[in-house]
């Protein structure tokens, strides 16, 4: 760089004029290759445009587009048709269930009512039975000997028998017919009633030749129960404990209180309940059939016993095991206050 107040010699004008023409070959040099370079882009331009690969390129990205959403609405509407479909079948499945359900329902409607009929109709003839043994008992036609006496008490217990398969299948229809059964719950003394259960089973146990043994460590204790109720529920019990239990085998029936429960129990040397069917012995009409024996009976016995138990507070359980036996277990809620009987 030349000092201003210094006058420049020759040479120094030489070399500042020389690295003036430098730096404007050096500027006219870079317009130059910038006008180029924007030349080249305006051709390269005006080539794309004059041989359609713009819009070309264009055109396929939209036709793939559409592609695409021609595939999404194929996909929509199958998933559509599908779920209209199963819309379809749950509405037939659910009107199916309803028309079974309702069908099921007249059926046991007419079943009940047919029970009922049919053990009305039984009782009938039943009654006029029972009249004529009652005139043979009392030997008002002339006296008996002993072989008739004997036939006599063979019939007597036939009618008995009859005549609880009747109640039994009548209280089933009513149940079954959402009409309740009525109950006098009253406490009662339950040993009172237990010690002369055995009276009524009496001659199947003599021809079994089963042993029978009562116990109820607590005479005192009270349950709040239906007297004839409970009756009913302990002689389906001992009676189904004697049909299960093979020649010179035991029953046995004792209670204690757990609590605020009285538990009584029937216990034999019996056939035996598989685990698996602990449960379905209290289904109506289902019996537990051992291949050696056949057995009488409706099946119903323990279905209506664990309803009873339940309406009077209490629950009715099975424990067993094949070959080992079975104990039916009645909980009944405890009597608050002894009987008028007692108190005096």
């Amino acid at each position: 760089m030349m000092d201003p107040q210094q006058h420049p010699t020759g040479s120094e004008l030489r070399d500042f004029s020389r690295r003036v023409w430098e730096a404007t070959k050096r500027a006219q040099g870079r317009q130059e290759q910038i006008s180029s370079e924007l030349d080249s882009g305006k051709a390269r331009e005006s080539e794309r445009l004059s041989t359609g690969e713009e819009p070309r390129v264009a055109e396929q990205e939209l036709e793939a587009l559409r592609e695409l959403n021609r595939e999404l609405e194929a996909r929509v509407a199958s998933r559509t048709a599908q779920l209209a479909a199963a819309n379809l079948k749950k509405d037939q499945l659910i009107h199916s269930e309803r028309k079974a359900r309702e069908e099921a329902e007249v059926a046991n409607k007419v079943k009940s009512d047919f029970l009922a009929l049919l053990s009305h109709e039984f009782r009938t003839p039943l009654q006029a039975i029972f009249g004529y043994t009652e005139l043979l008992e009392r030997e008002i036609h002339g006296p008996l000997n002993d072989p008739q006496r004997r036939d006599l008490n063979r019939i007597q217990q036939s009618q008995q028998h009859l005549l609880g398969l009747i109640n039994t299948i009548l209280d089933f229809a009513r149940l079954e017919s959402g009409h309740d059964l009525e109950f006098q719950t009253e406490s009662l003394l339950v040993h009172d009633l237990l010690e002369t259960i055995e009276g009524f089973i009496g001659p199947e146990l003599e021809s079994k030749q089963l042993r029978y043994a009562y116990n109820c460590e607590d005479k005192s204790l009270l349950a709040q129960v239906d007297a004839t109720k409970l009756q009913q529920i302990l002689l389906n019990l001992l009676a189904n404990a004697v049909k299960f239990t093979p020649v010179g085998g035991c029953i046995t029936l004792e209670c204690e209180g757990v609590g605020e429960m009285v538990v009584v129990r029937v216990a034999d040397s019996g056939i035996g309940i598989p685990a698996d069917k602990l449960e379905a012995v209290f289904e109506p009409f289902v019996q537990i059939r051992d291949r050696e024996s056949v057995h009488s009976g409706t099946g119903l016995g323990l279905s209506i016993s664990r309803r009873l138990a339940t309406a009077m507070g209490g629950e009715l359980v099975a424990s067993s095991a094949p070959r080992q036996g079975s104990t039916f277990s009645l909980s009944l809620p405890k009597g608050t206050k002894a009987p008028e009987s007692l108190a005096r």
